[in-house]
């Protein structure tokens, strides 16, 4: 369920790639030292995006080095140095992901699961690590609810979707004394959440579909419709997800307006071209009728 909050990067200027791509290395190199070697694994860009957004809303100064690392051993990259939003979202990605892994394995059956339960060890480790222990219960409350709803098969897509974006305005918000900047990135990660699941369930229906697992569009009657490219109502719900997401950002005073540039790249242009892809999944059938063929949106 990771790996959907990205920037649209031609529209990036150099200098904002740059810097984008020195706060990713500087955040997998932060999860190395503040989690363990392991979590590096599990760096997504999602992270990225609630590191820079931390950043934002405590106005810290974000500095640089340059370094070598096993994955680019040749050359020097920039890369950010740590600091206390780079820590915070180092622990929390290692904190989800050791959930997501668990959680994973109530979902699977067969032989797939088998090869869950081997990760176990692994991500009891990073959530033992993370030592975020009332973000870690905050989170197995709100996927054990999500859980029962999945199982229960619930009709309404909404549901689910809430449940996961209050996980998500959880890891935003969580840490943040001031009330108005933690309600600030409590929106940004609910909007962020409910977002990132729709696109998910949007990506995945094909599979679960033909696997017979849940996904909250068969569940809510929309499976039909998007397999057949009518995907206007749920690209509808995502730009309502946007919107406010949109409202939540412009609320930040910006201190730097390289990181100004990428959130609001990713916001207005990374986000929906993301989604655009998915939907391209689905191109629109013809539908025959008695006075020829036409398309579903004409």
């Amino acid at each position: 369920m990771f790996g959907y909050v990205t920037p649209l990067v031609p529209e990036l200027k150099v200098k904002e790639y740059d810097l984008y791509k020195a706060v990713y290395c500087g955040l997998c190199r932060c999860m190395g030292s503040r989690v363990c070697s392991l979590s590096r694994f599990t760096l997504s860009y999602d992270f990225v995006f609630l590191a820079l957004f931390r950043t934002a809303l405590t106005g810290e100064t974000l500095l640089f080095t340059s370094r070598r690392c096993a994955a680019h051993p040749f050359r020097k990259r920039a890369e950010a140095k740590p600091n206390d939003a780079l820590r915070y979202s180092a622990a929390a990605s290692a904190l989800l992901t050791g959930h997501k892994v668990l959680d994973d394995c109530l979902d699977t059956t067969g032989i797939k699961r088998f090869g869950k339960r081997l990760l176990i060890p692994a991500a009891k480790k990073l959530r033992r690590k993370a030592a975020l222990p009332m973000l870690d219960q905050e989170t197995e409350r709100l996927l054990s609810q999500l859980h029962t709803a999945e199982t229960a098969h619930t009709p309404s897509a909404d549901l689910p979707a809430t449940l996961f974006g209050e996980l998500l305005g959880s890891y935003f918000r969580h840490g943040l004394e001031d009330e108005n900047k933690a309600r600030i990135a409590y929106e940004i990660g609910f909007h962020t959440g409910k977002w990132i699941y729709f696109a998910d369930a949007a990506d995945d229906l094909p599979r679960d579909r033909k696997e017979g697992t849940y996904n909250p569009l068969i569940e809510s009657g929309m499976a039909e419709d998007v397999l057949q490219g009518n995907t206007a109502a749920l690209q509808n719900a995502m730009c309502l997800e946007l919107r406010d997401l949109s409202l939540a950002a412009e609320l930040i005073s910006y201190p730097d307006q390289g990181i100004e540039a990428i959130l609001k790249n990713i916001i207005y242009l990374g986000m929906p071209a993301r989604f655009e892809k998915i939907c391209k999944k689905y191109p629109a059938k013809d539908i025959r009728t008695e006075k020829g063929t036409v398309k579903p949106h004409e």
